[in-house]
């Protein structure tokens, strides 16, 4: 569905989403978050970066989940998610903002020199952890979500002759758009993280997704399994 690209082009300034879920159950579920899972593998090439392999630290500051990943001594960038407890503390309300820092260009992943699309990226691996926190029970299967896109797209795609040009392309991420709301309503995964399309691994000791990195307990992650684990 191309969705990853189609959020890119939207001009998101970043997700702002309430979700049906408590921030203690938020935390938890954003705990394994991995900006390296996102489509291009950010960061996961330290010859991308001038040989220098990136470092994730995960902390927490009050309501904020800061990942901050570092370049040497210096900051390459810092992505926060802000967790705004609403309706008495049964719902949350995720924000998210990035912050560049004072690594220079040349010795930080492409994907981490731009505070858009550092933000755009963000917003989507946080967009693909929810989606899986709040998805229903008794959901469609991989194989049931991928009959019913091609049965919506092929349904709802313009016609050939409408699809060239800026009005072209903006009916084309309508389409998607309402196929995608009518995918995650019968409990299907929209995002890049598909059951029917496997991707690597999340971050672990040994480099996580792509072999890129230091992601070990410790150093420079923060153990955050106080904060409200299921």
């Amino acid at each position: 569905m191309a969705a990853p690209a189609a959020y890119l082009m939207s001009g998101s300034g970043g997700i702002d989403r309430t979700v049906g879920a408590s921030p203690d159950d938020v935390r938890s579920a954003l705990m394994d978050l991995d900006i390296r899972n996102a489509p291009g593998a950010p960061a996961s090439d330290p010859s991308r970066s001038g040989g220098v392999a990136p470092l994730f630290q995960l902390t927490q500051e009050g309501d904020d989940m800061v990942w901050t990943v570092t370049s040497g001594d210096k900051v390459a960038v810092r992505m926060i998610a802000h967790l705004e407890p609403v309706a008495g503390g049964r719902q949350t309300r995720v924000t998210a903002k990035v912050e560049r820092g004072d690594a220079p260009d040349d010795f930080v992943a492409p994907a981490f020199r731009s505070k858009g699309l550092t933000l755009g990226l963000f917003s989507m691996v946080l967009e693909d952890e929810l989606d899986d926190l709040v998805r229903p029970a008794g959901s469609l299967s991989a194989d049931e979500c991928r009959e019913l896109a091609e049965k919506l797209l092929s349904a709802n795609a313009p016609p050939i002759e409408q699809q060239s040009g800026f009005g072209g392309v903006a009916r084309t991420a309508m389409t998607l758009g309402a196929v995608e709301s009518e995918l995650k309503s019968r409990g299907c995964n929209t995002g890049f993280k598909r059951d029917f399309a496997p991707v690597s691994s999340r971050m672990s000791d040994d480099g996580g997704a792509g072999g890129g990195g230091d992601y070990q307990a410790g150093r420079p992650m923060t153990d955050l399994s106080s904060y409200g684990q299921r």
